[in-house]
């Protein structure tokens, strides 16, 4: 049986009851379905703490008797604002950072992690009456992102006010226990999390929809970074019926609409080449519409595949990623893909990345 991992969540006086209640009931009910977290709380003593809504708390942990913890929730609240002037709770996030595979914050704990020195050179947000508290508190490298529920950073993973950490705790979830574990955990907690995605095979009727997802990617990446990844002018109809039909592609809907697309193929000798074995599943060709930004589908898709690949038997979701869009490749390895080496093919070159499928038995272990 894997080890639970271990989810702290910090207390202090004045802390919003919110703030703390749905990231814990979050990995407490993912935990209870899948025995794989155990959360519990910690402040600076064990004395109880009053959050701002008058609610008494006792701390399970102090500081001292915490366990080291897996994952760290920093909650936030109107004592945000005066624990950034508590030397011994900011030390004892930046010290537990370093050791925690995630750091969550909620709210205005965002203001905790400033002010710890953990945020340089990110993409962060608060709650949207701190932003420019926020912004005061980082260096010109990091960016304040306005108006999103959550943004992942890879270890540092940040959402905006209050219920908004719901959303957060349940992406976590989902990047480590795959999307069905997060949408079975929201829907016990009742709680409405994302617009429903549904995921289907796609037929030839969808092949204009998907060129058009694959065209505006092409574009949209010229235009923000600066990287032909995909020529534009590769995806004729032709081309994409072609590959409907000798693929497996499946297009992702919200209602009526169509948000996005990839592939999943059992070969791909040509990039791989030494490194390509029977025990993965590919992805290729994924695509989200530009229309739905901040709304983590790239990651809701990637998860989907997981999920499939791994129903066909698979112990690894791989993928291929154009090496000069240094964005695309920072994300995958938020997402938990490893670098695993390099194609150069005629006027473009890849790098290769794979992810161990949660729950399927690794062959090199």
């Amino acid at each position: 049986m894997t080890k639970a991992r271990q989810v702290a969540v910090v207390l202090y006086e004045q802390v919003d009851t919110l703030d703390v209640a749905g990231p814990h009931d979050v990995f407490g009910v993912a935990g209870y379905l899948g025995r794989d977290f155990h959360v519990f709380t910690v402040a600076e003593n064990e004395a109880p703490l009053t959050t701002v809504s008058g609610i008494t708390i006792t701390p399970k942990f102090s500081f001292d008797t915490c366990p080291a913890p897996d994952i760290l929730i920093v909650p936030g609240g109107l004592g945000s604002r005066t624990e950034i002037a508590n030397p011994r709770l900011i030390a004892w996030i930046r010290d537990t950072a370093a050791g925690a595979a995630i750091v969550l914050s909620v709210c205005t704990g965002a203001l905790l992690l400033a002010k710890a020195g953990l945020l340089d050179g990110m993409r962060v947000t608060t709650n949207r009456l701190a932003y420019d508290l926020l912004r005061n508190m980082v260096s010109p490298r990091t960016t304040v992102v306005d108006d999103v529920r959550y943004i992942d950073n890879g270890r540092i993973v940040m959402s905006g006010g209050v219920t908004t950490g719901f959303d957060a705790a349940l992406h976590v979830v989902a990047r480590l226990c795959g999307e069905s574990r997060a949408i079975e955990t929201a829907s016990r907690l009742e709680y409405g999390w994302r617009a429903k995605l549904d995921i289907r095979r796609a037929v030839l009727a969808d092949a204009e929809t998907i060129r058009g997802l694959l065209v505006g990617a092409a574009q949209w990446i010229q235009r923000t970074k600066g990287v032909d990844q995909w020529r534009e002018e590769r995806f004729t109809y032709a081309y994409v019926s072609e590959v409907i039909e000798r693929y497996e592609v499946f297009v992702a809907q919200m209602g009526e609409v169509v948000v996005g697309c990839f592939s999943v193929q059992w070969e791909d000798r040509v990039i791989w080449g030494d490194q390509f074995h029977e025990n993965a599943g590919y992805v290729h060709r994924l695509a989200v519409s530009r229309a739905h930004p901040n709304m983590g589908i790239g990651a809701r898709l990637i998860n989907w595949a997981e999920d499939y690949v791994k129903n066909q038997g698979k112990s690894w979701l791989r993928l291929d990623c154009m090496a000069e869009n240094a964005a695309l490749n920072r994300y995958y390895v938020r997402e938990g893909f490893a670098l695993r080496g390099r194609y150069d093919g005629e006027g473009w070159s890849a790098h290769l990345y794979e992810r161990h499928v949660a729950g399927m038995p690794d062959p090199e272990v």
